[in-house]
């Protein structure tokens, strides 16, 4: 489907394109690939178009304290950047005002995993905008999350007593994308964080050229402070939960998803 000229993304420079989907989905590995493109930059997490207008965002914790400080932003920035009802011109201010950018000429992205909930009503609010949401097998998702959450001792445990909330979490940002691809779906891209981790170059190519963008090989090796699993895509990911979480909470999982079996991922996919 072509975006009609109503939605050329141009009308929201410097906003490039949008990152979302599940936390612990490879967002962050994307963050930083796509960082080493030289008209890309970004401060690492946005959160604005959560908002109507960015004169919601001040509201919008913790995503606003978040973004100040990553984007290393003082009050009065914050104040100048919010102070309008146009996104092209927010992320304007932003790029201008942060010290984190250092090319004031490139082009931003918006990395916010929990858009991909949202994905319908953030689309519309930047028209043409391209989106890349990243999804991951369910099993690997939640021992991240019960780790992120303080419990890597006995992660099982955890999930066991969240399964529910955490199987409905997987759903809501499901249902979130699928509601947005009727209307948008020539703007999304769907990146399996698997398909990523298996054949890295192929799938990255993909991305950048759905984003409009050149990609380079040297892009696949990159220095990070955020991502913490070394410094280029890897195959040693794509099953953690192996030998840390038993067949019987595996099984669970899978059930309490099987809405999305298509993003269920195993030796045999």
């Amino acid at each position: 489907m072509a975006r009609s000229a109503t939605e050329s993304p141009a009308a929201n420079f410097p906003v490039r394109a949008l990152i979302c989907g599940y936390e612990k989905s490879g967002t962050t590995l994307l963050n930083e690939i796509l960082r080493r493109h030289p008209r890309l930059d970004s401060g690492f997490e946005g959160g604005m178009l959560l908002g109507d207008s960015p004169r919601d965002f001040p509201g919008i914790q913790p995503y606003f304290a978040y973004f100040r400080q990553k984007w290393r932003l003082s009050r009065e920035d914050m104040e100048q950047i919010c102070d309008t009802d146009d996104w092209a011109t927010c992320y304007r201010r932003i790029r201008d005002l942060s010290p984190v950018i250092a090319d004031k000429n490139c082009e931003l992205f918006d990395k916010t995993p929990i858009y991909m909930k949202q994905l319908s009503e953030v689309l519309a609010r930047v028209p043409g905008v391209p989106c890349v949401v990243n999804v991951r097998d369910p099993r690997a998702l939640m021992l991240s999350w019960a780790r992120w959450s303080g419990h890597s001792e006995d992660p099982e445990l955890y999930i066991r007593q969240n399964l529910a909330n955490y199987c409905q979490r997987y759903l809501d940002y499901a249902r979130g994308y699928h509601a947005a691809l009727p209307r948008y779906g020539d703007r999304i891209y769907l990146n399996r964080f698997e398909s990523l981790c298996l054949d890295p170059q192929s799938q990255l190519e993909k991305i950048f050229a759905f984003l409009g963008l050149s990609f380079e090989p040297d892009f696949l090796h990159f220095s990070s402070d955020y991502f913490v699993y070394g410094n280029t895509v890897s195959t040693d990911y794509l099953f953690p939960y192996q030998g840390v979480l038993s067949e019987e909470v595996c099984q669970a999982i899978l059930a309490g998803t099987a809405e999305c079996a298509e993003w269920h991922f195993g030796e045999s996919t």
